[in-house]
């Protein structure tokens, strides 16, 4: 599997850009969510990033009806793949079943949330007590 860093400065579409990457993938192997760890910096961000993902797999399959306008992502997804809108959308009903019926397993997270994650599986080998307490100072 491939890894991807998207650098960019506020404002410059990285939301938007993380989140087609992740429609891309899941509607190219709906299991693929499973292996695909997507951390941002803010809860904010983690967030709009799940709800975008999730609004434009509905959008795509017809699961939501956005008559303002057709996902952002549905030409160049008909482009990437070579098929039709129809052939999209029931590749992103797929997905987004999967998804759903499995949300425990998608992972979008905080950078911070991510490593407490980490750090709390490997607290023996790390010779950290389980029951540890972060403390933040900001003054230092």
């Amino acid at each position: 599997m491939r890894a991807k860093i998207l650098n960019a400065s506020a404002g410059s579409g990285k939301t938007y850009r993380l989140a087609y990457e992740y429609v891309r993938d899941v509607i190219d192997d709906p299991a693929r969510y499973r292996r695909i760890l997507a951390v941002t910096f803010t809860n904010k961000a983690t967030e709009e990033m799940k709800s975008r993902i999730i609004h434009e797999l509905a959008v795509l399959a017809g699961c939501e009806r956005d008559w303002e306008r057709k996902s952002p992502y549905e030409d160049e997804l008909c482009r990437v793949f070579r098929c039709t809108s129809e052939a999209l959308g029931v590749a992103a009903k797929d997905a987004l079943r999967s998804l759903l019926y499995d949300f425990s397993r998608f992972s979008i997270s905080t950078i911070d949330s991510f490593f407490q994650m980490v750090l709390r599986s490997f607290a023996h080998e790390a010779d950290v007590s389980a029951n540890y307490a972060l403390e933040l100072d900001d003054r230092e």
